[in-house]
């Protein structure tokens, strides 16, 4: 059931976007940074700035939308095509962050219960070593649990800002991530305002 979760409350905020990042990245505990790497605390949000504009927005945002479309349809041609389109817009040292934590998360987890599509995906990973990048298994698994757009989109936000903190050895507290996660859903789109909507 879906429940409005006040933004006045930080932590409980944060907790809400987190239940999606487990749904969609069950192996957050052994991941190192994904794409987003801040250099320090001091440029954190000018680096979280440039991420958004230079990385998410015009790759990850438009494939994410194209894969969480294919996978609505269970089209697994199409899923490994965008993935495959994914890898070569991403730059190098990006896309290796990427798709090994999406490889991860392909071959060393089960998939949910009859999420045939995550089955197909995590064949087509161990056959190719290309294949399989987090934004994909992130569209897989949302459509799997039945998680709009926004929820998807918000879960990879949120494990790219905490992931790429903890990497570079910081810690955010709970009204900055938030601040930075919301900074990069107001340049989404479709956003709808005024509440968070949490599992």
């Amino acid at each position: 059931m879906l429940e409005p979760v006040p933004t006045s409350d930080p932590a409980a905020e944060i907790a809400a976007w987190w239940r999606l990042v487990g749904l969609c990245l069950p192996s957050h505990e052994v991941c190192a940074a994904l794409t987003f790497a801040p250099a320090g605390f001091e440029t954190l949000g000018a680096d979280w700035d440039r991420w958004v504009a230079e990385v998410f927005l015009p790759v990850l945002h438009p494939a994410l939308t194209a894969l969480q479309a294919a996978a609505a349809r269970q089209d697994v041609a199409a899923v490994l095509a965008e993935d495959t389109a994914l890898g070569t817009e991403l730059p190098g040292d990006l896309a290796g962050g990427s798709l090994a934590a999406g490889r991860h998360l392909l071959t060393a987890f089960q998939p949910p219960q009859s999420a045939r599509l995550l089955e197909r995906l995590s064949e087509a990973a161990l056959a190719d070593p290309s294949a399989g990048h987090l934004a994909t298994v992130f569209a897989a698994r949302g459509q799997a649990f039945h998680l709009p757009f926004l929820q998807v989109a918000g879960a990879l936000l949120l494990a790219e800002c905490v992931l790429g903190a903890d990497a570079a050895g910081l810690t955010l507290p709970a009204a900055q991530t938030i601040d930075l996660l919301q900074s990069a859903l107001a340049r989404m789109e479709a956003l709808p305002a005024g509440e968070l909507l949490a599992v």
